[in-house]
Parts: C-alpha cells; structure tokens; sequence
C-alpha cells in the first residue's frame, strides 16, 4: 500500500551523468534530471505493457504512490495565500461534521498543519485502509463517504484510526490523514480537490497528462502495473485516492519538479516567495516543536514534503505495482525523479540504486 520507501533511498546522491542502464530487474521505468530552468534529461526502458510489447514511453502514464502528497501541500499553499484556509485553524470549522481523537481527554484541536506533518493523531488501521482500495475504476466511496463511515460514524473504526496522542504530540506517517487535509480542503473551497489541483497547479504548469481518476487521463498512454511476481495487475482505485492515486508522466513530474526548484527559490508564479516558504519552511526544531518518534530517516517535514538527511527535498512513493522517487538538492538546483510501473521490492532495489546513481 501507499508506504513511504525511505528506508531504500536515504542513502542515494545524486550523480551528474544522463547515462541509465537496462535491467530486467524492472518491467520498465523512467528518470529526468532537471534544473530550475528545463529538463536536463529524459530516459525511458522496458515496457509499459510487456505482453503487447508497448515499450514504456516519456508520455506513459502510471500512478506515483505518495509523491501524490506534495500535491496536497502545494494545494493546501495556495489555498491558504487565496485566504480559503488557514494551516492553524482548527480542521472542523470546514468540516461537514465533527472530526475528534475518541482515544485522548481533554482539548485536542487537530488543524491542517498536523495533518500536512502527519502529527494529527490520525493513524493508518492496516484493515481499514486496505479495505479503501478496490479493483474498479472508480472508489467504492467518495471522500465524505469514507471519513463519515470511519472517523464519525463507527465507533470501532474511530478508535482503530486514532492514537493515544494529541495532535501535535507525535508524528505517525498517515495516509487517511492526508486524504483528510485534501477534503478539508474541498469543504473550504467548495470545489472538488481534483478540479482543485487540475485549475491551480496542473493547468498552469501544462501537466496536460495528468490526473486522479481514469476518467482524467488518456488511458491509451496508461501503463501496465505489475506486482512483485511480475503478474499484471487489474486497474484499482482508491477511497482515499489524494494519498497516493495521481497518474501522471515522467515529463509531466519533471515539469512540476522544476517548479518546486523555481518555487524554492522565489522564482515561481505559482504562488507568492511567501507562499512558497510556508511550503518548505522546516516545521520541527527541538526549540519549538519537535513530536515523539520524528523519522530519523525523514527528520524534518515542509507542508507534505520531507526533507531527507542528505539536505535534500522531496517524497517517495509505492502502491500496489508502482514507485516513485522525487528529490532536489536545494544547493545545486538539481533534481532528479524516478518512476517504475511495480513496486520496489527487495529483488529490485540493487538495480533501483544502481539507477538512481548511474555512473
């Protein structure tokens, strides 16, 4: 499921060649580097679809796991620049019902910041959240369905999907609370969070082939994905589809990676240098906050996006038959991407590292 691959990458630099290597370790996959200013390079391998032979192209389309989340926080930055929402403002005043921890006394107010640095106290129940998945093209509930279902109506699953912590106490990764940021997003701007990302980050930035759901995409340009076995697997979607269900291109991320780089730097139109360092400003410091059982391997956290031990800035992803990996060195400008339509598993992340710093 939507789980963060950290632990393969946090000990990968970036290197300068723009030469890859092929191997069968991986169906197919795809790597860019960028700057600030263009895509230094674009490679692609393999297949997109081995058995019809349809080689995996620099217009495939596949989904990206977790990377999905900097799209909430960017989201979440602009709408908050726009004055829609308010990262400190407690989540249930945009809400349609009342969210709150059933595990912990007390005040306890949960807001958007909490849930974009996975403090909230929402936690991911493996049974609930692998229950959200479906092999269908569309989700089995909408986002209001799902979080009344499991964070308002069921006893259970309330207890199961919170901590004993209060928000802000402790960091816990949390799909379901980053699904959450994205719908109290779409109560507060009134409008679906992705018709949302498509008007304010996808159309601006010409990521003209990417989208949430399959209805968005050409699925002509969709890739095959594949599990561990490398047994083809059925299309699926997600309830919680703003955690982890974008599909999109190599081209296409590498555009958005080069606006994060632009946006870093104050050079973006995007949004404001202000907007853009509520992005990326460091949310924990053992002087101002610093919750229980932070991630040495992610130790600091912008507003959905990590910064690794390396300096470096970005997110990893992996779902079921695709990973990701998106990164910038915030002091060469550089960054690089990766993308494979199966996960990474431990057959393949040899040939992964071996990619990821070629030559």
């Amino acid at each position: 499921m939507r789980f963060p691959t950290i632990l393969i990458i946090v000990f990968l630099t970036f290197s300068t060649s723009n030469s890859y290597c092929q191997n069968d370790s991986f169906i197919g996959y795809a790597v860019s580097k960028v700057n600030q200013d263009s895509i230094i390079s674009c490679t692609t391998f393999g297949y997109a679809n081995e058995e019809n032979k349809i080689v995996y192209a620099k217009n495939t389309i596949q989904p990206i796991g977790s990377v999905s989340k900097t799209f909430i926080g960017l989201a979440l930055t602009i709408a908050q620049e726009k004055g829609i929402i308010d990262l400190d403002t407690n989540i249930n005043e945009y809400l349609d019902f009342e969210i709150s921890n059933p595990n912990v006394k007390g005040k306890n107010t949960i807001t958007l910041r909490h849930l974009a640095t996975h403090t909230s106290g929402i936690i991911d129940d493996e049974t609930i959240y692998e229950a959200s998945y479906t092999f269908e093209v569309v989700p089995k509930n909408n986002l209001h369905d799902f979080f009344y279902k499991n964070l308002v109506v069921t006893s259970k699953s309330k207890k199961k999907l919170f901590s004993k912590y209060k928000a802000g106490e402790n960091y816990s990764y949390s799909n379901v609370g980053a699904a959450l940021a994205a719908y109290v997003l779409e109560k507060a701007s009134g409008k679906p969070f992705n018709e949302f990302t498509k008007e304010y980050i996808f159309t601006p930035l010409q990521m003209k082939n990417t989208g949430w759901f399959f209805d968005e995409i050409d699925t002509s340009k969709l890739a095959l994905l594949y599990d561990e076995n490398k047994a083809p697997l059925a299309k699926y979607s997600c309830d919680t589809y703003p955690d982890g269900s974008l599909k999109t291109t190599i081209t296409d991320l590498s555009l958005y990676l080069i606006e994060l780089i632009k946006g870093y730097n104050g050079n973006s139109t995007l949004m404001s240098k202000n907007g853009w360092s509520t992005f990326f400003s460091k949310q924990f410091s053992e002087s101002h906050w610093q919750p229980k059982n932070s991630n040495p391997k992610e130790p600091n956290s912008g507003i959905f996006i990590f910064y690794f031990p390396s300096g470096e800035i970005g997110h990893t992803g992996s779902d079921l038959g695709a990973s990701s990996v998106l990164k910038f060195n915030p002091k060469t400008n550089t960054g690089q991407i990766f993308m494979a339509n199966e996960d990474l598993t431990k057959n393949n992340v040899a040939t992964f590292k071996t990619i990821w710093k070629k030559e």
